[in-house]
Formats: structure tokens, C-alpha cells, sequence
């Protein structure tokens, strides 16, 4: 075992007792407390299993999360049922299944599943639907329990109705004490039972890519040697046990001023192994709540071999509305586990969340129940008093006896992998908006302290990213005595005293630290066994960077141009929208005015940020202003693509904590020395929207209204509570994991899932309804998924019969949509295998002889193509061994190559076959596999290796060479006295090589983009050129630099355009060639 000190209460620490994994082929090795009975990462996983589902034809997630046939654990003592069961055959469970699956509004492809996945099965009989009613089914499926202690069918986890109560206060009213006070009566709350969902998850199969057991994940270091695994020892990192968001992540780090240079990403210690963080079950915060656990005694009676384990929770709460127009909507919480892979639980098909409750609204009933009691109406702040108390009292719901029994003492489930464990569940995690956050954590909305981790005050916020912002950050919330004291006692002071809610000697003991006359739920039921609930909250990058800072950002920047005059606003419309596009859906067209705005998604104003520099430099009224502004956009970025990485090191760790602080330094730079140079006001958008607002409140008071037809003069404000959290991604991506985990983003996806089944509800109370479809739809997947096992082993069963009988055909497939027909047959690339590393399309339908290229004369595309072709040929078949050059080589020979070992190499009729699309397959660095798609239209700049670093004449070097591919095409080649005597395809990119602008370097000191340049023909470079398709690594983004200006294409026609269709015009030879000058963003 590793040597390393023996401490249950620091997880960082691997104890004497603690078990090592094998190391992996990329030095990849885990740590456990305890050997874990099943480790996932140990068993054979597919490749697949790590594909991106859009680019490759990979299985569905109901295949690979849950039962797989011939892969389901045995279960003990299993009844003879049918699988189909509760219904009475196959032939209505089909129809049930699709009638409550895929759209709700039934497309072709709705159709095409009906007809060919439902009534084709042999097991459909049209007899069976003679009596069919979807209702009596639907009853009967409501209904069905099984009894079987294994089964996840066995446990009752439905939806049920409960009651909440709420006490009300009035001003001037005493009261002997608070239970005294009048009850407000919450019925009908839907809700479900914490104990019985988790074991209902627990047994279903997809637990067998569960990781039960937390554990810490290391890399070896480079440079280190292969050592042997009872010798490792990875350096401990201190315990964060008494604050996950306690301790800075850059309290070491310098004050504003040097952390606002370059970003360092400076090598790991020689010694050390590298740490990783991927999934919450490898952080801090599973690592601390497991090792609490092992410290308290077993239970008496345990066998020695059951396995004890947390059952990490995660919840999300928001409300979402379920229409375009009117006002239905739903405020769900969901719930996740940390226990189950990111990849999966990200995904809306994997239906990851559980629905755990429905927050209903304050009812308006409430000013009735108020008059009737006080013969007065309850005050705005009453009433978001009562709001308050309401959320808390639906929590404590959940939080109920028989949740907080195996809280304490566990719950023994024999889980879907087969393997009987007792589970403590343990919350690590709630997501929600900054409004939800600060009602959950019974905040003041922002107030003196506006943040639910620390105790910063409001007016410090401004120094983010300073040595004393850090100092202040240390003094994070805790639920002690203290916060109880004051809680308490305004309560008594409220009730007891008849105080108003907005009285000075309320405000007095609550103010300080931001507190409301309210005590959290969490705090009602879990601060007795040492939970402090304010670290539940962690900051929400989406909602914070890209919806937060950088949104209002970019909305003064908007203010900006518009006081700059000179049409500027129109130039930076004009701007965006020729960026290119890039990938699927990455960076999409914007094809309307960028300032408008609008109703935007982060994932608009993330694809605005990352475009960002090249549009706006140089719009500015000053080279000063432009350069405060660039530099403060390339911190913004910095912070989103470190923050946006699934997989952390300490050193991307520390990358992040210094961006965030040259944000800090950058944005107090624009506020005071770029923002007072321009008389900013309301842009029109939001001029209409204040008129909105000031109608609305005009009709509410039924007085007349004005709408404002002038602007007020706005000013830049970065002094908010979303600024202040910058500096808190580096903490939690210690505590959570990467910033992916804790982001709203998964549970907003999730509303995909309400709003449909509030599609298929008559509209009239719907929230029952919304809440049986949710619990019907749970128990059709795992009926879905025994009949896909049942059908499976059928099928299996009749090949094996088959294969038995002598002279037998084996059983021929069912016809059905093919996804991987050939291209000539339906215009499309078929799917890839994720191994490959790339794909062309096999198809020889368009083709042109290369010789005729020759009558262009000196096109300098075209000059000596021929033979340059035959070189880049050659010397790959030299690199595989085939080719042996010729060993008398005459220096004056033009090209690479020897005369006589071209003539060897024979291209078949001369001819090259011409294709589309390039698929590049690649592995990420966070181990997955996807794929980038190259298109000489649209998407035609790649990436590559440098053969040297191109260094610059200020001795900077570039790692990559760039080219934009003009033509993809293959030729069949064969070379005589070889063994290559058959033809052979070979793929070749025809490229236009971009190269390195040393003028102008990039980087992280200089905080600009690199910028490239067409390499001229006639230059000591080459200017155009082939590349093995194998050889790229991904494709680029490259962006037009504007301020730059664009060369003129009416004097010098666009090669790529001419050879995009086919044939090159009749003269474009130039005696020189224009340089376009580019930004890359990789």
C-alpha cells in the first residue's frame, strides 16, 4: 500500500489500509480507502462506451446504462413472470411504450418506429388489441408492485400528496410564542420519499457502472519511471473537511498586480504524481463524507464482507414554464447521484434524474386567510416571509423520519449489480439560480452579504482577485451557534413581540451576515450530525460567466459603441456576421445583428465570447481603450476554457484561479480608465423593457402611465455577487469536481422532460397528472428494458438452433432502416467505427484526369502538381517501409524525389476521385472520443504537428502548423519492384499552408490570439501541399482579423472557390498573391 500517513479524517491522505488500482496504459492508476467489491473501471467497457453519440452509432443509452442482454446480474429467486408483465402480452406493451415515448407530436419518424420496431416484432398480434384501453392498461401498470426484495419494481416509490403548514405573523400582534401563532394549511404538495426512491435506483442495473466506493485519481508523472504500485506515493493534499469552500484556491498566489501577467501553467514536482478531477466520486467532498463514515462503528450484526458505501446526492431545483403563452409552469427538484458518471447523467436520454417534488406557489387564498384572521392584508414583506418558510417546510418534507433512519444508521439494498451493500445517503451538492440559492440558503437577496459560501461584504467585492479578497474568502459560513442565536431570536421578536419584518432591531442582528427570520431545513435536520449546509451551494458557471460577467460585459460594451458613433455598432454586426461557423453546432452562423441581443441561451453568448477579439479590435475610439478591452476579453476566455474542462490537474487548477484574478485586475483597469471616456445609456432594448416594467406596475396600482421615450445614462457595474464567485471555481473544482458537475445546465435539460409530459395532460390540474407520467415513464424503461433482454436471448436462442441443424442458413435479419448504406446509395457518409482514425467516403463517382489539370498553365496552384503529388505519395510509402529511394539522387533535379522513383509509381489512369468531407476521429483529453468534420466549403482549416517549431525572429515557437484544405480526394497507386504490385488506395488532402505571424506573437502573456497568414507562392515556402489525412489532428477555427482589412478576390480569384468546382478557370496566374490575414481561436 502506498506510504503514506494513516488518517481516516483526511482523504487526501490514503491510509495504511487503502488499495490501489492497476495502472492503466496512459499511467492512470486509482486510490481507494477500501477495495471496492466491484470496481467499473476494471471491467471490459467497449469502445463505444466513450463515444460521442452525435458523431458515432453508438448503442442507446437504455442498452448501456441499464440491462444489456446477457449482461443483467442474476437475480435470487426470480418469479416465472412474463417480462412484458404487468401487462397481458407484448402486442400492448409496444403500444403503450411508443404511445409514451419519443415526440409528443408524432413525427415521420415516430411513424417509422411504430411501423417498424412496434408492429414488425414477432411477438405483435393485431388479436391482442381486440379489447385494448390504454387507460385500464395504464391503471394497471399505476399499480403494479412486485414483491421480490431485488426487484426494482418492488419499492413503492411513487408520488404522493402531503401537507405543509406555515405559521403567519402579524405586525403588532403578541403572541405567548410562536406556536400560537395562526397555521396556513399547504395541501396537495406532490412529492416522493427520499428512502424509497434511492432504493428503487440503487436496484436497477445501470448500477453496475456505479462508483460506490469514492476514490482519489492519479496520473504518473512523465518523467518518473514506471514504479511499482506498493511504492507509490502521491504527494497528500491538506483536508478541506471543515469548509469545502473555505480556503482560497490562490491564497499563496501574489496581489493583483502579478497575477495579472501571464498565465503560468508551471510543471508538476518531479516527485509527485499528478492528481485528477473528473467526477464528483473522485473529489474532496465524496472522499470526506466517506471517510466520516468508516470512522463511526459498524452496525452490530453486519457481516464482515457487506460493504458499506455513500450514496452521494445531488439536487437541482428551478421552476420552468411549460408553454410559449399563458402561465402554466412547474418548480421541480430533481434529483442526481454522484455516484453515476457525468457523461451519463448529463444526458437527457439517460433519464439520470429523479422528480422528487413539485413546489407549489404561495397560494392567493393566503390574503383571504390573512383578512380573515388579522381583518388586514398581508404585506409584500409578509407575504415573502411566508414564501421563505414554505420552501423549507416542502424540504423538511422530504426530509422525513424514515430518510433520516438510514441517514444515520444506513439502509441494507441488494443493488442491480448483484452485490448487497448498506448505504448512507449524503447530500454534496444543490444547484440552483442565484435567486433559488440564496432562498435555500435563507438569505437576504443581495444584501450586505450577498454570497451563500462567505462573508464578504458587498462593497469588497470589487476587489476580486486581490490579495485581501482572498484573505476575506477564508471566512466562509458556518451553521454554529451564532447563526441559530439570531435566527431565533428574531423569530421570537416576530412572533412573540409583534416586531415588524422590517424592523431596525431585526435588521440589527440579522443584517451583519445577511440572514432571514428563517432557519434552513437542512439545518432543522442534518446540523446534529455535523452537516453544514451552506456548502452545499457552489457557484453555477453557466449562470454566473456566461449568462453573469460576461453578459454584462458585453452589454456596456454594446452601450460603448453605441456612444462611439460613426456607425460602429453597424461595422460590428457587419463583423460577426462573416465569422465562420465551426463543428457541430459549436460556433453557429450569426446570421442576426449580434448587438440586439434578444433572448439568448448561454451557448450564444459562450460562441460571442470566444469570436470576440478579432470583431471588436480596433472599433475602439483609442489604441489604449482597444487594448484594455482586448486584455480584459482574453481573461474572460481564459476563465471560460478553463472552466469549461471536464478533466483538471492541479495545474489547469491554478490556471483558473489566476485567470479569475487578472479578470479582477483587467475588468477594475476597464472600469476606471476605459468606462469614463464615453457617456453610455440604455440601449433600446433596454429602454423598451423599462417601459414594460413601468406599464406593468402602473396596472397593477390602476394609475396612469407615461412610457419613457428617453434613455437614462447607465454606468459599468461589476460590483455583484457573480463577479465575487470567479475566484471560488478553483476551490470547488477541488471540492465537486469540474465545473460540468455543479452547473444548472443538466438540470434546465431535465425540464425537457417535464414540459413533455405536461404536453400529454389535458392542461386542467396538471400537475397530478405531470407527476403519473413521470412514474409511468420509469416504469415502462424497466419493463423496456427486460423485454429487450427477453428478445435478445429469443434471438440468440433461435441463431444457436439454426447454426445446429445440418445444412441450416443461418436466420436472416428483419429488414429495416440502415443507417450505413453506402454513400452512393443515399448521399450520406455512413457511420464510422470510433477506432478509425479518420473516414473518406468510398464512393467513385466524381473523378477528373490530373494531366488536364496541366493546360492551366502557371496557375500557381497547379505548378508542378503532378510530381508534388508523386513525392507526398513516395515519401508515406517510404515511411511504411515499401518504398526504398533511389540511392544516385541528382541535386538539380526539382522535387523531393528522384525522376526514376516517380516513373516507379503508377497512378491509376491518372485519375483522382473527388469527395466532400473528411471525418477525423480523435480522443480528447478527458478520454473521450469524438469527431471533427473537415469540408473544403465551409469548415476546410485543420491543424497538425509541426515537423520544427517555426520560430519567429524573436525566438517564440509555434507547436502546430495550420492549412486550409482546398480539395479532398484519393488516388489508386501501385509501385513497381516492390511487394505494392496490387493497386492501393491512398488518401490525399490538397492544402493551402497558413504560416505563423511572428509580428504580431500570442499567447497567454501577450493576451492575444496567434494570428496567421497565407503563405505567398513564389516565397521560400511552400505555398500549397499535400497532407495524409492521418496526420491532422483536429480542425480550427480560424477567424478573419477585420482591422486588418480584406484582400480584394476580384484581381485574385479564391483557388479553394475554383477547385471547389472542379475545374480551375481558364487563367489565374499572379505574379503575386494577396495575404489574408487571420486570428485563430483553437
Amino acid at each position: 500500500p502506498p506510504s503514506s500517513p494513516s488518517s481516516l479524517s483526511s482523504p487526501s491522505s490514503p491510509s495504511s489500509a487503502s488499495s490501489s488500482s492497476s495502472t492503466n496504459e496512459l499511467g492512470m492508476y486509482r486510490i481507494f480507502a477500501v477495495r471496492p467489491k466491484r470496481d467499473p473501471d476494471e471491467q471490459d467497457r467497449t469502445l463505444e462506451s466513450y463515444c460521442d453519440p452525435a458523431a458515432f452509432d453508438v448503442p442507446p443509452l437504455s442498452d448501456t446504462t441499464h440491462t444489456r442482454p446477457g449482461h443483467a446480474p442474476p437475480r435470487v429467486n426470480a418469479p416465472a413472470r412474463p417480462p412484458y408483465a404487468p401487462f397481458p402480452n407484448y402486442t400492448t406493451f409496444d403500444m403503450l411504450y411508443w404511445q409514451n415515448n419519443g415526440s409528443n407530436t408524432k413525427s415521420d419518424q415516430q411513424i417509422n418506429i411504430l411501423a417498424t420496431k412496434v408492429m414488425q416484432e414477432p411477438e405483435f398480434e393485431v388479436e391482442h388489441l381486440a379489447r385494448f384501453d390504454a387507460a385500464r392498461e395504464l391503471k394497471r401498470l399505476d399499480d403494479y408492485i412486485e414483491v421480490e426484495d431485488d426487484s426494482p419494481l418492488s419499492v413503492d416509490d411513487g408520488w404522493c400528496q402531503g401537507n405543509v403548514q406555515v405559521r403567519v405573523p402579524k405586525e403588532g400582534v403578541h403572541y405567548a410564542s410562536e406556536e400560537d401563532a395562526p397555521l396556513f394549511t399547504m395541501t396537495n404538495v406532490w412529492h416522493r420519499k427520499f428512502c424509497e426512491v434511492i432504493r428503487g435506483a440503487l436496484k436497477q442495473a445501470c448500477v453496475r457502472d456505479w462508483h460506490m466506493i469514492p476514490h482519489q485519481l492519479f496520473c504518473t508523472a512523465a518523467d518518473v519511471p514506471q514504479r511499482h504500485l506498493d511504492s507509490r506515493s502521491p504527494s497528500p493534499s491538506p483536508s478541506t473537511a471543515s469548509a469545502r469552500f473555505g480556503t482560497s484556491s490562490a491564497t499563496s498566489s501574489s496581489n493583483s498586480s502579478s497575477s495579472s501577467s501571464s498565465m503560468s501553467f508551471s510543471d508538476e514536482s518531479d516527485e509527485e504524481d499528478i492528481r485528477i478531477y473528473s467526477e464528483i466520486f473522485n473529489t474532496e467532498a465524496a472522499l470526506e463524507e466517506d471517510a466520516a463514515m468508516r470512522s463511526k462503528p459498524r452496525i452490530p450484526g453486519d457481516p464482515e464482507d457487506l460493504e458499506y458505501c455513500v450514496t452521494l446526492i445531488c439536487l437541482y431545483s428551478d421552476s420552468t414554464r411549460l408553454t410559449s403563452f399563458g402561465t402554466a409552469s412547474l418548480w421541480p427538484i430533481y434529483m442526481y447521484f454522484g455516484n453515476q458518471s457525468k457523461y451519463v447523467r448529463g444526458r437527457p436520454t439517460a433519464y439520470a434524474a429523479h422528480h422528487m417534488a413539485y413546489i407549489p406557489s404561495l397560494p392567493d387564498r393566503i390574503q383571504d386567510f390573512y383578512t380573515d384572521h388579522y381583518n388586514d392584508s398581508a404585506t409584500a414583506a409578509v407575504l415573502k416571509f411566508l414564501r421563505r418558510e414554505l420552501m423549507q417546510q416542502i424540504l423538511l418534507l422530504l426530509l422525513d423520519d424514515s430518510f433520516m433512519y438510514i441517514y444515520v444508521h444506513g439502509d441494507v439494498v441488494v443493488c442491480g449489480d448483484g452485490i448487497t451493500r448498506r448505504h448512507f445517503p449524503r447530500f454534496v451538492l444543490y444547484t440552483a439560480d442565484y435567486v433559488e440559492k440564496i432562498l435555500l440558503a435563507c438569505l437576504k437577496y443581495l444584501a450586505k452579504c450577498p454570497c451563500p459560501r462567505c462573508k464578504i461584504n458587498k462593497d469588497k467585492i470589487i476587489e476580486m482577485g486581490t490579495r485581501a479578497d482572498d484573505y476575506r474568502r477564508n471566512h466562509v459560513r458556518v451553521d454554529n451557534n451564532d447563526v441559530m442565536w439570531r435566527i431565533k431570536l428574531a423569530r421570537q421578536w416576530i412572533f412573540e413581540k409583534g416586531m415588524p419584518l422590517t424592523s431596525m432591531y431585526i435588521d440589527r442582528i440579522l443584517g451583519p451576515l445577511s440572514l432571514t427570520p428563517t432557519r434552513s431545513a437542512f439545518s432543522v435536520k442534518l446540523r446534529e450530525h455535523g452537516f453544514n449546509f451552506y456548502t452545499l451551494f457552489a457557484p453555477d458557471f453557466m449562470h454566473e460567466v456566461e449568462l453573469g460577467v460576461w453578459k454584462f460585459a458585453f452589454t456596456h460594451h454594446m452601450r460603448i459603441l453605441h456612444a462611439a458613433g460613426a456607425d460602429q455598432i453597424q461595422t460590428f454586426n457587419k463583423r460577426f456576421r462573416q465569422v465562420p461557423t465551426f463543428g457541430r453546432s459549436t460556433i453557429r452562423k450569426f446570421s442576426k445583428n449580434v448587438s440586439n441581443q434578444g433572448k439568448l441561451a448561454a451557448q450564444d453568448y459562450e460562441d460571442r465570447l470566444q469570436c470576440f477579439m478579432p470583431v471588436i479590435e480596433g472599433l475602439m475610439k483609442s489604441r489604449a481603450d482597444n487594448r484594455i478591452v482586448l486584455d480584459n476579453t482574453f481573461d474572460l476566455a481564459m476563465v471560460l476554457t478553463l472552466g469549461k474542462l471536464r478533466m483538471h490537474t492541479s495545474k489547469t487548477i491554478d490556471g483558473l484561479g489566476e485567470a479569475a484574478s487578472s479578470v479582477g485586475t483587467s475588468t477594475r483597469e476597464y472600469a476606471k480608465k476605459v468606462c469614463p471616456n464615453y457617456v453610455t445609456v440604455e440601449l433600446p432594448k433596454e429602454l423598451a423593457a423599462r417601459g414594460r416594467r413601468k406599464a406593468r406596475r402602473a396596472k397593477v396600482s390602476a394609475a396612469g402611465v407615461s412610457v419613457p421615450t428617453v434613455c437614462k445614462r447607465t454606468y459599468f457595474n461589476h460590483c455583484t455577487y457573480k463577479f465575487h464567485a470567479l475566484r471560488d471555481y478553483a476551490t470547488t473544482i477541488k471540492a465537486l469536481g469540474p465545473l460540468d458537475n455543479s452547473s444548472a445546465q443538466i438540470g434546465e435539460q431535465e425540464h425537457i422532460h417535464s414540459q413533455g409530459d405536461y404536453d400529454r395532460t389535458n392542461k386542467v390540474n396538471y400537475i397530478p397528472q405531470v407527476a403519473r407520467r413521470n412514474h409511468r415513464g420509469e416504469k415502462m424503461r424497466t419493463i423496456k428494458q427486460r423485454v429487450d433482454a427477453a428478445r435478445e436471448a429469443r434471438k440468440k436462442k433461435d441463431s444457436d438452433a439454426a447454426a445446429m441443424e445440418p445444412g441450416a442458413e443461418p436466420p436472416q435479419p428483419r429488414p429495416g432502416p440502415d443507417k450505413n448504406l453506402d454513400d452512393e446509395v443515399n448521399g450520406k457518409l455512413p457511420y464510422t467505427t470510433a477506432s478509425q482514425r479518420y473516414h473518406i467516403a468510398k464512393s467513385q463517382r466524381s473523378h477528373d484526369n490530373i494531366l488536364d489539370w496541366m493546360s492551366c498553365g502557371d496557375d500557381p496552384a497547379l505548378t508542378n502538381f503532378h510530381m508534388n503529388l508523386k513525392d507526398h505519395l513516395l515519401t508515406r510509402l517510404q515511411a511504411r517501409g515499401i518504398f526504398m529511394p533511389t540511392d544516385e539522387h541528382d541535386e538539380t533535379q526539382i522535387g523531393e524525389h528522384a525522376f526514376e522513383d516517380r516513373a516507379r509509381l503508377v497512378i491509376h489512369k491518372e485519375t483522382a476521385y473527388w469527395h466532400e468531407v473528411l471525418r477525423l476521429n480523435y480522443t480528447s483529453y478527458d478520454l473521450r472520443r469524438n469527431q471533427d468534420s473537415v469540408t473544403p466549403k465551409n469548415h476546410g482549416d485543420i491543424m497538425l504537428l509541426a515537423d520544427t517549431d517555426s520560430e519567429g525572429s524573436d525566438g517564440h515557437t509555434h507547436p502546430y502548423a495550420y492549412a486550409r484544405v482546398i480539395r479532398i480526394f484519393h488516388v489508386n497507386v501501385r509501385l513497381y519492384d516492390s511487394p505494392m504490385q496490387e493497386f492501393e488506395r491512398m488518401d490525399v488532402a490538397f492544402v493551402r499552408w497558413f504560416r505563423v505571424d511572428h509580428s504580431a506573437p500570442g499567447g497567454f502573456k501577450r493576451k492575444r490570439l496567434h494570428r496567421l497568414e497565407f503563405v505567398s507562392p513564389g516565397s521560400d515556402e511552400l505555398a500549397f501541399g499535400f497532407v495524409n489525412p492521418a496526420d491532422v489532428i483536429r480542425s480550427s477555427h480560424i477567424i478573419p482579423a477585420f482591422a486588418f482589412g480584406r484582400t480584394d478576390t476580384s484581381v485574385f480569384p479564391d483557388l479553394s472557390e475554383c477547385l471547389a468546382r472542379g475545374r480551375l478557370p481558364p487563367s489565374t496566374s499572379t505574379s503575386t498573391t494577396p495575404v489574408s490575414h487571420l486570428i485563430l481561436w483553437s
